[in-house]
């Protein structure tokens, strides 16, 4: 359960944590933060059609706007430089992926090779990364045979969002810390933050991979942790290539790339901005019907936040979930067991009793003009 909600906003949690020199606050889950203060907060400002407000705290591309808070694992300087390899390597991967796209993608582009690349996208983000990734290895929803994780595991590399260890690190601080300033992608600090930037500004505490102790001890992922990239942004464009050319690269590397980026992005950013909150969990979290058919259920979000522990995401009936679906074919098929759900009755518990969204927009939106008033008084 999220501790209890305390009357600050995002910014003045951010300048309080900012120089913190207690590498254990990293692994410890803070209050929750106050919508209401962060409305009023210097600078903040509204993202359209939310009711969210947004202040940005710079720490894209500068290290001097990071919280700069010391490591456990490693030396601070190693997880400096660890932290420039690794943010170069994202925006090199990322960047060169849309290039290639926006170059090669209309000169290029048949309804063939678009289905081709649509089939790999679909194949590497429903198995790879939302069954893969997010329930098997994150939130443990489910068991299955170890060969068959690890061949899962693999098709989720090639999703091009990290290997398995930092990628599952990432997404456990994320829930621990959601939406206060140790969350790795919290839109309090704008849409293009939790969207795509936080890419650009990783803290270096986060390097650490603490929280993966079960990943970190098994050889195989140790490998994908150095192979992945080569493999997925060298060794294979370069084999497609010679296959087919440019037309190759672009609808078997860069569009699938591209689209499961953005897809997985909205899942971080939009899911935490608009929808509806149905769940009491503290934070941000909305159930997004949209993203949830983009991302193979996963835009139910606010569900997920409240049970994380959840194989099923979308938990009405007529909330369409598609990895749910693939996972109940696997338990048919006996290759997955031990499912996790939540009881009806834990359901009942989380329900949320208050206003809803729109009220909580009106509400803000008049605090924030009160105290407007004030400061000019």
């Amino acid at each position: 359960m999220a501790p209890v909600e305390i009357e600050r906003s995002y910014s003045e949690a951010y300048d309080l944590l900012k120089g913190c020199k207690d590498p254990d606050v990293l692994n410890t889950a803070h209050p929750k933060l106050s919508q209401e203060a962060q409305a009023t907060a210097p600078g903040a400002r509204r993202i359209p059609f939310s009711d969210i407000y947004a202040t940005g705290k710079g720490r894209s591309f500068r290290a001097g706007g990071l919280l700069n808070m010391p490591t456990k694992e490693i030396p601070t300087h190693g997880a400096k430089m660890k932290n420039m390899v690794t943010c170069g390597m994202r925006c090199t991967a990322i960047g060169s992926m849309h290039v290639i796209l926006a170059l090669y993608g209309y000169s290029t582009f048949t309804w063939g090779w678009a289905a081709v690349g649509w089939s790999i996208f679909a194949f590497c983000g429903i198995v790879g990364i939302t069954l893969g990734y997010h329930r098997m290895l994150t939130h443990k929803s489910f068991k299955t045979y170890k060969c068959l994780e690890y061949l899962i595991a693999f098709v989720g590399t090639q999703a091009g969002q990290g290997d398995p260890i930092e990628w599952v690190s990432t997404h456990r601080y994320h829930h621990l810390h959601t939406d206060t300033p140790l969350d790795p992608h919290s839109p309090y600090e704008g849409f293009w933050w939790s969207h795509l930037l936080w890419l650009t500004g990783t803290e270096h505490s986060l390097l650490d991979y603490a929280n993966v102790p079960d990943l970190k001890n098994q050889l195989f992922y140790k490998v994908m942790e150095f192979t992945f990239f080569p493999l997925l942004f060298i060794v294979k464009p370069v084999l497609m290539y010679q296959m087919g050319g440019m037309q190759a690269v672009c609808w078997t590397c860069a569009f699938p790339l591209v689209w499961g980026y953005h897809t997985t992005f909205l899942v971080n950013s939009a899911s935490h901005i608009w929808g509806t909150r149905p769940f009491e969990t503290g934070d941000l979290s909305t159930n997004c019907w949209w993203v949830a058919l983009l991302a193979f259920g996963e835009g139910w979000h606010n569900a997920h936040h409240a049970f994380p522990y959840s194989a099923r995401h979308g938990l009405e009936w007529y909330e369409f979930d598609a990895t749910w679906i693939l996972i109940c074919a696997m338990k048919a098929l006996g290759l997955v067991w031990d499912v996790q759900l939540p009881s009806e009755k834990a359901k009942a518990l989380k329900r949320r009793k208050e206003q809803p969204p729109a009220a909580v927009v009106t509400a803000v939106v008049t605090m924030e003009k009160q105290a407007a008033r004030k400061r000019k008084a």
